[in-house]
């Protein structure tokens, strides 16, 4: 029991200390990324966002409406991977 002890102190201290430098280096990443848009840059991807937000109601919207027109069209159309 002693020797399996032994061998997992030093594997779980590796296995710490690189979850920690992958952690440190992800987030340092995120904060560079974060700063580098400007205040343009940022409204212009809000803005996006929004239309592809009413685009996904309006595709809902017809999906609903041709659900309730044609029930199996599904079967034949819906070429989703």
């Amino acid at each position: 029991m002693e020797g399996v002890l032994a061998l997992m102190i030093p594997i779980i201290a590796i296995i710490g200390a690189f979850s920690t430098a992958m952690l440190k280096t992800y987030l340092k990443h995120k904060e560079k990324m974060t700063n580098f848009m400007s205040e343009d840059q940022i409204a212009e991807l809000d803005q996006m966002s929004r239309r592809a937000d009413i685009l996904d109601q309006r595709v809902a919207v017809l999906e609903n409406i041709l659900d309730d027109e044609i029930p199996s069209w599904r079967e034949s159309h819906d070429k989703t991977i």
